[in-house]
């Protein structure tokens, strides 16, 4: 299974980057309804589909290392 984060959404057309950084464009249409700039989508069988906990774990490791980065000592 592969990982994609939606970059940006421009017009009709996501910009997608992998986990090793290599970049694609998809219609919007070939993706879920409702996705968003942030949101973390699965490949399976050629189809994306999104995948709610790996964003949500994602971004709370953002988060986290945002956090460390800015805490004072």
């Amino acid at each position: 299974m592969k990982y994609y984060s939606i970059d940006r959404i421009e017009e009709n057309i996501a910009v997608l980057i992998d986990d090793d950084g290599n970049k694609i464009e998809i219609e919007v249409q070939q993706l879920p309804e409702g996705i968003r700039e942030g949101d973390v989508l699965k490949s399976e069988n050629g189809e994306y589909l999104s995948d709610e906990e790996e964003t949500k774990r994602r971004k709370e490791r953002i988060l986290s290392l945002r956090n460390k980065l800015f805490k004072k000592k």
